[in-house]
């Protein structure tokens, strides 16, 4: 009797000692396994950090490498290659982004000492995290490719609205309206047509002749404003003239009368512009900036305007900012062009028939009134449209 109580006695022993291990285990699991976990999650956090900071500084135009590793040894991993070795690459070593510049790859290894690992022949943990960012820069690109007039506004009912007794013909780029409202686009009457490549709506369209218009697609919003720098004009003396022909410059909107030849530059226009037929303008390589008014073309005028060919208003023949938000009324005969893209970001843009073209240029407002009792044919080519800044954009992707 007494061996068998030995005998269970020394099984016992044997379970407490195995379990002791067992929770020892345990134990070196969770304490070398939670130390470890929180330096791979630290490790991410800086790479992300020193990722964004090294893409930051190459839009700059900055030493990005050494921000990358700034970053990084602020957060404890100083590239020591003992306990850390931090790696920056422009463009990523591998993945996806391998071989594109706009890419910043930072690779962060680092090595966890154990403290009960070591009894079982482990001394490190080893952790390898990555991060990569894009650093995109300033750009000039084309807003709205494809689209020869475009409505900026978000949400207005009728933001497009073409009726009366005429055809507006789109060449080479098609209609598109930013709105989301259920009647964004209207169209109404049996003689108002819309003949265009291509017809996108954000929201929906009130149609009272649907023969009349291109059926009409469906097509993503956009922010507004538009996310572009926009235009900074500045002139630097006054305009002046002599029996009608202007010198660029600042100049009163009721200065600009009769008929009018502008010499070849940039006219910074206070107040609003009013012509009335029968006159005549012409300006070859002009930008009209309204700084405050509108343009109201309300006669058979002859219009024959064409924007620069280079500089930084190249293709920009008249530009309305965002804190002018007058009308602009567009008119002509069949002798008129306007060469050259309109960009009215607040304004409504009325094209009442004007029998000419707006040729290879965008017409953009943040709203369009197509209306009149004859035709009007705009040209969109996109090799000739006015390229805004876009902004740098720093993104963390991976």
């Amino acid at each position: 009797m007494l061996s068998q109580k030995k005998a269970e006695g020394g099984q016992a022993l044997v379970i407490i000692v195995f379990g002791m291990f067992a929770l020892f285990g345990v134990t070196a699991l969770a304490v070398d396994g939670g130390a470890a976990y929180t330096d791979r999650r630290q490790a991410q956090n800086t790479a992300d950090a020193a990722a964004l900071d090294a893409a930051l500084a190459k839009v700059r135009e900055e030493d990005w490498g050494t921000s990358a590793f700034q970053r990084a040894a602020s957060n404890g991993y100083d590239n020591n290659g003992v306990t850390n070795t931090v790696e920056v690459y422009n463009p990523p070593s591998d993945g996806n982004y391998a071989g594109d510049d706009q890419y910043i790859q930072v690779v962060i290894t680092s090595h966890v000492d154990t403290y009960f690992g070591i009894l079982l022949g482990q001394e490190q943990i080893t952790n390898q995290v990555q991060a990569i960012a894009r650093a995109k820069p300033i750009t000039h690109e084309s807003i709205y490719p494809g689209h020869a007039l475009v409505s900026l506004s978000p949400d207005v009912c009728g933001a497009v609205r073409i009726h009366g007794n005429a055809t507006t013909t789109l060449i080479g780029g098609g209609l598109f309206v930013n709105s989301d409202c259920d009647q964004a686009f209207e169209q109404q009457g049996a003689a108002a047509y819309l003949e265009s490549p291509g017809l996108c709506v954000v929201g929906g369209s009130n149609l009272q002749q649907p023969g009349n218009v291109p059926p009409p697609e469906t097509c993503n919003p956009t922010p507004y404003p538009p996310e572009i720098i926009p235009p900074n004009p500045q002139c630097t003396a006054d305009s002046t003239q002599f029996n009608g022909i202007f010198t660029p410059g600042n100049i009163e909107g009721k200065d600009l009368k009769g008929d009018v030849t502008l010499m070849s530059g940039l006219y910074c226009i206070s107040g609003d512009v009013i012509i009335n037929g029968p006159d005549f303008w012409y300006g070859h390589d002009v930008t009209l900036y309204f700084v405050d008014g509108g343009l109201h073309i309300n006669g058979p005028t002859t219009i024959q305007l064409d924007a620069p060919d280079y500089g930084p208003f190249e293709d920009l023949l008249v530009y309305v900012p965002m804190e002018n938000d007058n009308t602009i009324i567009i008119n002509g005969n069949s002798a008129s062009y306007f060469d050259g893209t309109i960009l009215a970001l607040a304004s409504d843009i009325q094209i009442n028939g004007a029998q000419g073209s707006v040729s290879h240029g965008q017409v953009i407002g943040y709203t369009l009134d197509l209306i009149g009792d004859s035709d009007a044919i705009i040209n969109y080519n996109a090799g000739e449209n006015y390229l805004p800044a876009i902004p740098a954009k720093v993104e963390l992707v991976k």
